[in-house]
């Protein structure tokens, strides 16, 4: 009985280090930004005059890149690239074609598009196959990476991942932007859009790469991909393919999932 419990807790563990994985690499650029303001800290000090600002901001802008805690942007690409390819966050390139996440991720979301926008009830046994058969590839990569290796990249983005977060949703720091503080539970689970004009508003001011100078409509989509795709994996790895209403559901959210992608990446 213990036994079974146990492995019933580590199912679930590896379900949500999956889904905040995919979440957090998705909104990597708030990582970036994160680590821009460390450095606007002490680039311009006058502005930054509240106490409520986390200390770990100088940890982060001193360590960034030499502690496991806080890894920089060649070092956390060498670690998830392997688990979800390029990020959902930036343009699709070359290697998105060929990353295996991708690749399985593609062929899943276009059955469950094919099922959803069916014209017809005619067909609905072999577009509901299709998603099933769909399922199993990209159920398999996830199954594959279950270990240590996953489970201390999953420690280590959320540490700087929280880190990040905690100083971007301080009073003190969103009034250097002119904004409101964003909820402490934003992005993940929370849509408060003074987080997006935070984004917005830093990306015009701070010294970031293109790709991360996000305006706030497409913030807005972005996060909408990461909190959809969060909320579809952990259904994809649990589901039981004998269930109907269970592979309903999936394709319902999977659904939600591509079509807000979609949605992202029509923007210019």
């Amino acid at each position: 009985m213990a036994t079974a419990a146990a492995a019933a807790q580590s199912s679930d563990d590896f379900l949500g280090l999956v889904s905040r994985l995919y979440a957090s690499w998705s909104l990597d650029c708030l990582v970036e930004i994160g680590y821009a303001v460390s450095v606007d800290f002490v680039t311009r000090p006058q502005l930054y005059l509240s106490d409520d600002i986390p200390d770990r901001i100088v940890q982060l802008r001193t360590s960034y890149g030499t502690d496991s805690q806080f890894p920089n942007t060649v070092q956390r690409q060498a670690m998830i690239m392997p688990l979800f390819g390029r990020s959902d966050g930036l343009k699709p390139d070359a290697s998105t074609g060929t990353a295996p996440f991708h690749i399985a991720r593609k062929k899943f979301v276009d059955a469950c598009v094919a099922f959803s926008e069916r014209a017809v009830d005619s067909g609905v046994g072999m577009l509901e196959e299709r998603v099933r058969s769909a399922v199993v590839p990209l159920r398999a990569h996830f199954q594959a990476l279950a270990g240590k290796s996953i489970r201390l990249t999953g420690n280590q983005m959320k540490a700087i991942s929280d880190a990040v977060i905690s100083i971007l949703v301080t009073p003190g720091v969103a009034k250097v932007f002119s904004v409101s503080a964003a909820d402490p539970k934003w992005p993940f689970d929370s849509d408060d859009p003074n987080g997006a004009k935070l984004v917005e508003i830093a990306g015009s001011t701070l010294p970031l790469s293109q790709e991360c100078k996000l305006g706030y409509t497409k913030f807005i989509l972005l996060q909408r991909v990461a909190q959809e795709g969060a909320r579809t994996l952990p259904l994809l790895l649990a589901v039981n393919l004998d269930n109907e209403k269970e592979v309903l559901g999936l394709i319902s959210q999977a659904y939600t999932w591509g079509t807000s992608l979609r949605d992202f990446q029509q923007l210019p």
